[in-house]
């Protein structure tokens, strides 16, 4: 399980890439992790901005436009990609950069976001 540093390192790095972005399409690739989503997750998703990321503990804590919460923890061993359009990884995580080419189709990839940047 990913300790406190590491999903502080993780927080950041979301607030530093998502802050400001739009959603434009949500996809819940998995319906049933630990807990099911709530109702229409993904519908509540699209079209929202994301205002800010916080942490509490080891939860992610993405602040919404709406003023919902979208609440993130990566597990026993989750991970979060962001993938530029273009298939390849940029500058977060930049030596990330063996993405297969169905990117957000693995067995692993269970939430995906299309943001407003590509």
């Amino acid at each position: 399980m990913p300790e406190l540093p590491e999903v502080e390192t993780v927080m950041r790095g979301l607030s530093a890439a998502l802050t400001g972005r739009t959603i434009l399409q949500a996809l819940v690739r998995r319906p049933n992790l630990r807990f099911p989503f709530p109702a229409r997750f993904a519908a509540r998703l699209a079209g929202q901005r994301f205002q800010g990321f916080t942490r509490r503990a080891k939860y992610i804590l993405a602040e919404l436009a709406s003023g919902e919460v979208l609440l993130i923890h990566l597990g026993m061993s989750g991970r979060i990609s962001i993938v530029p359009a273009a298939g390849r990884m940029a500058s977060l995580g930049e030596f990330y950069d063996d993405q297969p080419a169905s990117v957000g189709e693995g067995a692993h990839d269970h939430v995906v976001l299309e943001l407003d940047d590509g």
